[in-house]
């Protein structure tokens, strides 16, 4: 793995957390979303000719809110199959986003392609100006049919098409330890009140973009805003402990610390789950919000490789592609057409589930500033 950004972003940002590896955009190929009919397929002279100038460029650098394990498989696929290097920056949404801040800041564009949190990709990054539209770098056909996608349209986050969700998970609630938690004595969100769970409960950091504030914002929808924020500040009274490190979370219920964790980071709950620890998923009987997780894509402008980044659009979003993806990360995702073999049955989209639009999206944003005064963060 190289480390060509790691002294410019220490300097930059000075986050030292952050593993650091690692023109403008093609003409329009597709029609907006929402138009009537179909690109046909890139013909096979462009392709061979799009193919050969990614190969010149040789690298692609991706951007990722993601655990490193997850983001390894599509690094070595994409790579094996178009000869191309991904070189990626991974880490948290927050320190992502500062990263390219700084570099913009200072004249340098680096980031190629975005694998973002969905309120990370429209909420945080794109009022800045940076991100270019999606739809005009897909050329195959297979992507723009709608029946190929869940609730039969392609998933953009926004229409401007700036942001793709292509997974397409139901969060689990929370995660309990199988120790400490009995199977059926947590029904609903606002058990975890009661006064026997006090300081036992340890929850991601809700004012920074994340699966927390979007957990709020699904309770604040189904309990409404009066209710939602008396049950939140209930539970800020029971003692609860704060992180932003989500493995530290994990291992904390895993090794029965805490009873309960709120805010789970799904991606990395795998490794657990493959290491049998003693933790599982609950889910209470209350709506889940879907979240891509992240899953979603984001195309910045000015990227050093256009080339690159228009064919690895077109290989993540095919079945190959996502099928590698959905695999690596053991997250379902928004193309029908992907196996869900292997997956667990409680991550798949139930009707009643909510998903995500610009007024939830706006409400985990709103939820964020409010949690700093609801929990006492500093």
């Amino acid at each position: 793995m190289k480390a060509k950004f790691g002294i410019a972003f220490l300097l930059l940002v000075g986050l030292g957390s952050l593993l650091a590896a690692c023109g403008p955009a093609a003409a329009p190929t597709s029609p907006p979303p929402g138009k009537e009919g179909k690109p046909e397929a890139a013909a096979p002279r462009a392709w061979d000719e799009l193919v050969a100038a990614a190969r010149k460029e040789g690298v692609l650098n991706l951007y990722a809110t993601a655990v490193q394990a997850g983001v390894v498989p599509l690094r070595e696929s994409f790579g094996a199959k178009y000869g191309i290097d991904v070189e990626f920056v991974q880490g948290r949404p927050p320190e992502v986003t500062a990263k390219i801040e700084a570099e913009r800041r200072a004249g340098l564009y680096l980031a190629d392609i975005g694998h973002l949190g969905e309120t990370t990709t429209t909420m945080d990054i794109k009022p800045k100006g940076i991100l270019q539209p999606i739809a005009p770098l897909i050329v195959q056909p297979d992507i723009t049919d709608p029946k190929n996608w869940i609730g039969g349209k392609l998933p953009y986050l926004d229409k401007d098409t700036h942001g793709f969700m292509f997974a397409s998970m139901a969060i689990p609630h929370a995660v309990v330890s199988t120790e400490l938690v009995k199977s059926g004595e947590l029904s609903s969100f606002t058990d975890i009140l009661d006064p026997k769970w006090k300081g036992k409960i340890i929850f991601s950091d809700p004012t920074i973009s994340g699966t927390s504030p979007n957990l709020l914002a699904a309770m604040h929808k189904t309990f409404g805003e009066q209710k939602a924020i008396d049950v939140f500040k209930k539970l800020a009274a029971n003692d609860v402990q704060i992180t932003r490190d989500q493995r530290l979370l994990l291992e904390s219920v895993a090794r029965g610390k805490y009873a309960i964790g709120l805010g789970q980071s799904m991606a990395l709950f795998a490794e657990f789950e493959r290491a049998k620890a003693p933790i599982r998923i609950h889910n209470f009987k209350e709506p889940r919000f879907i979240s891509g997780g992240p899953g979603n894509l984001a195309v910045f402008t000015n990227n050093p490789h256009p080339n690159a980044t228009k064919l690895y659009v077109n290989w993540l979003l095919s079945k190959e592609g996502l099928t590698v993806w959905s695999q690596a990360f053991q997250y379902p995702v928004a193309r029908l057409d992907v196996p869900k073999e292997g997956l667990d049955p409680e991550t798949l989209p139930r009707a009643d589930d909510i998903f995500p639009d610009l007024e939830q999206m706006n409400l985990r944003v709103d939820l964020r500033k409010q949690s700093a005064e609801i929990f006492k963060i500093r």
